[in-house]
Formats: C-alpha cells, sequence, structure tokens
C-alpha cells in the first residue's frame, strides 16, 4: 500500500522542497479545475495528503527527486478518495490524471510503460492505467464514482445501477 503520512499544505518537516516547487504547483491547479471549472475547494487541498512513488517502470529510485512522481490523497468524498497524479521526469512535470477508492496501491504491472495503480471500493478492485493518447491515468473500467458527475459543492457523485 501507498503511504500518506503528511499534509499538502503544512508543509512540515517531512514535505520536501521538490514536493512543493514551483512546477509540482502549476500540475496541482491542473487538477484544482475540471472540465474547464473549478472541482475542489482550497480546503480540500489543504487537507490533501501526498505521498511519493515511481510510476514509470518497475526499475528506478525514489530517490531520485527530479523523476520522484507525486500523488495526492484528496479528502474523502463518497466513501473514497480522489487520488490526484503529478508525474515527474527529466522531461518536466504535468498532471497525470487521477483514481479514486478507499486505498491504492501501485502494481508490479506496467501498461504503456507506466505502473498500474489498483484502488479498493467497498468488496471491489478498480485498475486505473497510463494512457499514451491523453497522457494520463485513468479507469480500466466504470467505477461506481464518476468524476463527471461531481458538482461544485461535494455533492453526491455516486452512478446510480
Amino acid at each position: 500500500m501507498i503511504a500518506f503520512m503528511s499534509q499538502y499544505m503544512m508543509f512540515d518537516g517531512r514535505i520536501e522542497p521538490y514536493q512543493r516547487a514551483d512546477d509540482v504547483g502549476y500540475a496541482i491547479s491542473e487538477f484544482l479545475w475540471f472540465e474547464e471549472r473549478p472541482f475542489y475547494p482550497a480546503s480540500a487541498l489543504a487537507q490533501a495528503k501526498v505521498a511519493q512513488v515511481n510510476l514509470c517502470s518497475l526499475q528506478g529510485s525514489e530517490d531520485n527527486q527530479d523523476n520522484c512522481d507525486l500523488v495526492f490523497q484528496m479528502p474523502k468524498a463518497d466513501g473514497g478518495h480522489f487520488y490526484e497524479i503529478v508525474m515527474r521526469s527529466d522531461n518536466g512535470t504535468a498532471y497525470g490524471g487521477w483514481a479514486w477508492g478507499e486505498t491504492l496501491e501501485c502494481l508490479d504491472q506496467i501498461a504503456n510503460g507506466y505502473r498500474v495503480l489498483r484502488t479498493q471500493i467497498h468488496e471491489t478492485q478498480a485498475s486505473f492505467e497510463y494512457s499514451s493518447k491523453s497522457r494520463r491515468y485513468g479507469p480500466t473500467s466504470k467505477l461506481l464514482m464518476d468524476k463527471k458527475a461531481l458538482r461544485p459543492g461535494w455533492q453526491s457523485a455516486m452512478i446510480k445501477g
């Protein structure tokens, strides 16, 4: 399991300088919006927790700060968390998509050059893969939660049936 141990905006001793760098901030500004509208209130970012992972391959080191991807665990919504992904490499930093569930795991399985993510949602597991076309992570099948259905004000986004 991925351990989310520190709140992002508090910048406590566990938040590294590279985690709050401007390039990461620009990627964060992308996931704060969805489909040209604000998606998260500022308080959601203040409550977010962050973890560093290596998504690009099975090999590599999480000690290489320039290439360490970040995953933000956003506050719980309808029984799960949105996990917002910031991808970092020698070529730059970019928003890398999202996952949703109660827990998030980074698998050793590779799809399109990146590690597959798996979430647990109640009794069900969901997989998220990187798409070379969209250059972002997304679900491999229909979820109980649809980011498009979530409206400002954190109203319910559960899909019925």
